[in-house]
């Protein structure tokens, strides 16, 4: 190997290493926000339909999203043993777990609002939970696709459908935990609380798209060659 092989090698081994850290940082973010609010609602009590809705809501976004992006990753400790299709295979199911509670606890809050007939979607956190779950539906329409890129490659190139998939999915989850940071309201939580959740949130959402931004790059320069 010569010096230039082997200081890439160096760098690209520093690299992982630094990967792995942030990727051990954020499960460890990530389960302290889950923990945290299923707490809370477990404090609230679960007869109160609104508890639903932030616990429903939350975990899906926080637990679930979150963790069926960091099955993908090369430096995900959890997952780096298990082949690629396994990996898959774990992202979807964490994606259709996330995805069910969404939708349920959305549901639950729409007939909450119905029985007190208030009206729909005017605050930014409902507004944005919308515009999340919209990007939600592209998203999963794209990665059915993207498991038939194979049969349908006569029409499209499989990296376009990837790279939507990719895409519409960043943004479903970045409006998502946006409108979760939203929520979080002195009237819920104390201050301390709530700046401690906003901050966690925000580092959880940069720390869980390092890897899918770093595949995208990667996807984007083989769509250049």
């Amino acid at each position: 190997m010569d010096p230039a092989e082997a200081k890439e090698a160096r760098t690209e081994k520093i690299v992982y290493h630094l990967e792995t850290i942030f990727t051990t940082i954020n499960h460890m973010l990530i389960a302290y926000v889950t923990i945290y609010l299923s707490y809370y609602s477990y404090t609230r009590g679960f007869g109160n339909l609104f508890t639903w809705h932030v616990f429903l809501c939350s975990v899906g976004y926080q637990f679930f999203m979150a963790e069926s992006f960091l099955t993908l990753l090369s430096s995900n400790s959890w997952t780096d043993r298990y082949s690629i299709v396994t990996k898959r295979r774990l992202h979807w199911i964490l994606q259709v777990v996330g995805c069910a509670a969404i939708f349920a606890g959305t549901i639950i809050e729409i007939k909450i609002k119905e029985d007190a007939g208030r009206s729909h979607f005017t605050s930014d956190h409902a507004i944005t939970g919308l515009v999340s779950m919209i990007f939600i539906v592209l998203s999963f329409l794209n990665g059915v696709a993207a498991l038939y890129t194979t049969k349908i490659k006569h029409i499209i190139k499989p990296v376009y459908v990837k790279m939507c998939h990719y895409l519409t999915g960043i943004v479903a989850f970045v409006i998502g935990m946006t409108s979760l940071a939203l929520e979080y309201s002195p009237r819920m939580i104390s201050q301390k609380h709530m700046d401690m959740l906003i901050a966690f949130t925000s580092i959880t959402t940069a720390f869980t798209l390092l890897g899918v931004c770093k595949t995208m790059f990667n996807q984007f320069r083989a769509m250049c060659k």
